[in-house]
């Protein structure tokens, strides 16, 4: 029986990724790729190293160090993703829309990964209402079908949750292992990244000092160092690291001198949660609530707090930079599943014979309603960088003309 209504669970799991994917694959006709700007800079390092192989990395760190012209927008120090998109490109041929095919390939993989996980924690019913409320956010939706690296990020960061997640429970030193080899290639991927080690670090203590957790302080250091010894190690390895610290600086220096990140990626610190209402904004509410809830000192259980403490250590840290919505991709995952918890609550309060059919129902609305969202702000809208003003612009709330 088990063995049945495992087969069954990933039988509808295959046919909501098959739907999302078939709904999502006619619209990259319509995509208009912004070679003058992040996207072409991703496109350009990646056909370079796909050309020229690893040993090409030195070669893009002094062209980008040399020419200030590049100091706003992507560098090479996201090495990780050009590397994984270069093979991308080898193989599949050098286009933008082989580079955007990437981010459908990451999308998908991100689905299985949380229904996965979210299986093992929640139950089948519930990981499947959980990843068709993933596959129809409209931001999963839109960076799945751009040449960007946000998709792979929100990947890897996924990993890394659930990883670390499943480390506090188990305490096995395999598991431990992959949430550091994650975090590293998160790292690699986009060097914002680096700040989710202190998010991790929060939820060590968290752990440790409130739920008496079996902590080693050794795992503390080791969450501080191994992820950022490791990004280090590749870069040596890659005959980068005398190029390493002047990037950095870059980095960090270039919010205050980017015209466009000043006028467009500013603002309060509930910034995000604009955005985020602007584009899906029952989720949302829905998320507060939950969060609200557990704020109330009414948490299920231990990992109701442990994602409440993420997203709110994550929201925190990632506003201490230059704010879009994009940036913060890696809040969506807890939010939907935020979501879904506080709908189940509702259903099983309202209707607790018939919970689960009234769930599923009210779970498919909100992903038509999202799906319709995506399809009004990106595609019609031609959106390409979620920035408050295009997401509002879009959906007709300031002038549009």
């Amino acid at each position: 029986m088990a063995a049945k209504s495992t087969l069954q669970y990933r039988l509808i799991l295959f046919l909501i990724i098959a739907v999302a994917v078939t709904l999502i694959s006619p619209t990259f006709k319509k995509i208009q790729f912004a070679s003058g700007v992040d996207e072409g800079y991703y496109f350009k390092y990646a056909a370079f190293i796909s050309a020229k192989g690893l040993s090409g990395f030195s070669e893009l760190f002094k062209g980008y160090l040399g020419n200030q012209e590049h100091w706003l927008f992507p560098s090479p120090l996201r090495a990780g993703y050009i590397i994984l998109s270069a093979v991308w490109l080898k193989i599949f041929g050098q286009s933008f829309i082989n580079l955007a095919y990437f981010s459908l390939f990451c999308y998908v993989l991100f689905l299985g990964v949380n229904y996965y996980f979210s299986k093992k924690y929640l139950g089948g019913q519930l990981a499947l209402l959980f990843v068709l409320l993933l596959a129809f956010s409209p931001l999963q939706l839109a960076m799945s079908r751009r040449a960007l690296a946000e998709a792979a990020v929100n990947l890897f960061s996924s990993l890394s949750i659930w990883f670390f997640w499943d480390f506090l429970r188990e305490r096995k030193h395999r598991t431990f292992i992959f949430f550091i080899a994650a975090m590293s290639v998160n790292i690699l991927i986009k060097e914002s990244s680096a700040l989710l080690v202190f998010t991790f670090l929060i939820l060590w203590l968290i752990d440790k000092f409130i739920y008496q957790g079996k902590a080693d302080f050794k795992e503390c250091a080791s969450i501080l160092i191994f992820p950022l010894f490791a990004a280090g190690l590749a870069f040596w390895l890659l005959r980068c690291l005398p190029y390493l610290f002047s990037a950095i600086k870059i980095i960090l220096n270039s919010p205050g001198t980017n015209a466009y990140a000043i006028q467009f990626g500013s603002g309060p610190w509930y910034r995000y949660l604009i955005d985020y209402m602007l584009l899906s904004p029952w989720a949302v509410i829905l998320a507060l609530g939950f969060i609200l809830r557990l704020l109330l000192g009414k948490a299920d259980n231990e990992m109701h707090a442990y994602f409440a403490a993420f997203f709110l250590a994550a929201f925190i840290l990632l506003n201490i930079f230059t704010k879009n919505v994009r940036y913060a991709i890696v809040l969506d995952m807890p939010m939907r599943l935020f979501s879904l918890l506080m709908l189940e609550r509702i259903t099983r309060r309202i209707f607790p014979q018939q919970a689960i059919k009234l769930l599923s129902v009210l779970v498919v609305a909100l992903a038509f309603s999202d799906y319709f969202n995506f399809y009004e702000i990106f595609v019609q809208g031609g959106v390409y960088d979620p920035a408050s003003f295009l997401l509002l612009k879009a959906k007709h709330i300031i002038p549009f003309n």
